[in-house]
């Protein structure tokens, strides 16, 4: 059994990093001007990373077929760096995160179900990037339904989309972008053909993957203004969760923005806190580290709040899954404890949330129901139970971070105080038909 090529390394990988550091250095005199050139690039970045790592025609090797013999080894990870996802006409690639950062190997998604399974079993981690999976394989399986009743076509596709939401309920991007794309259904009506129906939700689709892309790199260019002290100093931060390329879908926000800063010649040192039970930041975000050449150190999720306290870093910096409507956050678990210690030292507590990821239907954090993962995460450590027969098990995925512990909400169109929330929250959208 194959794996698939691996290219010779890029000894400073991933160039659009350092290409926007340079531009963004030289060129930008102000955070507008930033944030637009950003904007501007992120589009050929992303299709720069699209597919350009995996060569035509090369066999993929879904992690259930794995052994010994046919797993890449971590040099030849390292050296074959491709995007999150490729989308090909009816089959999305994706890289399965559980496998990093021992192992690059991709899995095929036909379809909605492929997706939503994606999600559940860790596969896909990160909610813009699952958003935009969702996108896809929502296409895909309109595609794969142009010869279905209409009435079926619709069950089909409006019960994927419920899978999406289920799967990720404390999500505001993914249960958005799923609104956004089954709104195709009603604007094309039930007598619509499943050509036209699919043809729409490609393009749907494909505007999706754009916009976001565009609006993390104007997000990146905002946080690089807000990035304290002077931007030729050194800078310590504590990146908390996969807010990378790996969970943004091809770019990323927080951990994108100290890539860009170290690229373009700041010195900066990255604190990342392991990620618990499933370990997302020693592994995926420690990972995409490693190969933009960033300094870091992984630090255990007990101890990351007191090197807060004790100032160890000079920022601390997560990405929202929801926003509510008073500046509430609710964000990877973890985020709590780190906001608590961030505001008693005095230390920065920056929040990255694109317009996707604030919820018109939340009013406050209070609101929302923080999502519950399974026991199993929790209960074995590589294969092997640490917790004893019979042990009840909680594995909360979520936190509630309240307003006053957030320092600034950067977006794509600049940083907002949260009690600046309210005026700046998008429209509610309109209820889809059943």
């Amino acid at each position: 059994m194959l794996t698939d090529p691996v290219k010779p390394p890029d000894p400073d990988r991933r160039r659009f990093f350092r290409q926007f550091a340079g531009d963004v250095a030289t060129s930008v005199g102000s955070v507008l001007g930033a944030a637009q050139l950003l904007q501007q690039q992120s589009a050929d970045a992303a299709r720069e990373l699209l597919g350009t790592d995996l060569v035509p025609g090369s066999p993929i090797v879904p992690s259930s077929e794995l052994s010994p013999d046919t797993l890449v080894p971590v040099a030849a990870a390292s050296a074959g760096w491709r995007a999150p996802f490729r989308w090909d006409g009816d089959v999305c690639r994706i890289v399965d995160q559980r496998r990093l950062p021992d192992v690059l190997v991709d899995l095929e998604l036909r379809g909605a179900a492929d997706g939503v399974s994606a999600i559940n079993d860790g596969a896909l981690v990160g909610a813009p990037v699952q958003a935009q999976v969702a996108a896809v394989t929502l296409a895909i399986a309109a595609g794969r339904s142009t010869d279905a009743r209409p009435f079926a076509r619709r069950a089909i596709l409006r019960g994927a989309g419920n899978g999406f939401k289920i799967a990720r309920p404390g999500s505001a991007q993914l249960a958005a972008t799923v609104d956004r794309v089954l709104a195709v259904l009603d604007r094309l009506g039930l007598d619509a053909a499943g050509e036209s129906i699919a043809a729409a939700m490609d393009a749907e689709a494909a505007a999706i993957i754009g916009e976001a892309t565009d609006a993390h790199g104007a997000l990146v260019g905002q946080l690089l203004a807000e990035l304290p002290g002077d931007p030729t100093a050194p800078l310590r931060v504590l990146v908390h969760g996969s807010t990378g390329a790996m969970g943004g879908g091809q770019f990323g926000t927080a951990l994108s923005a100290v890539q860009t800063a170290h690229h373009g010649g700041r010195e900066v040192h990255a604190l990342v806190p392991e990620g618990r039970p499933t370990l997302e930041g020693a592994r995926i975000a420690a990972w995409e580290l490693t190969q933009a050449g960033v300094p870091f150190a992984v630090v255990t999720d007990a101890a990351a709040p007191g090197a807060v306290a004790a100032r160890e870093v000079d920022a601390v910096l997560i990405a929202a899954d929801r926003v509510a409507g008073n500046g509430d956050v609710v964000a990877l678990a973890g985020a709590y404890p780190l906001a608590l210690a961030a505001h008693e030292a005095g230390v920065p507590f920056l929040v990255c949330a694109t317009t996707p990821a604030f919820d018109p239907g939340l009013a406050t954090g209070a609101d929302a129901t923080l999502e519950e993962g399974r026991p199993g995460p929790v209960v074995r450590i590589a294969g092997t139970r640490i917790t004893p027969d019979g042990a009840a098990v909680r594995n909360r995925l979520q936190d509630l971070v309240a307003a006053a512990l957030v320092t600034s909400i950067v977006t794509e169109h600049g940083a907002i105080h949260p009690s600046e929330v309210a005026g700046s929250m998008p429209p509610a959208p309109a209820e889809t038909g059943g």
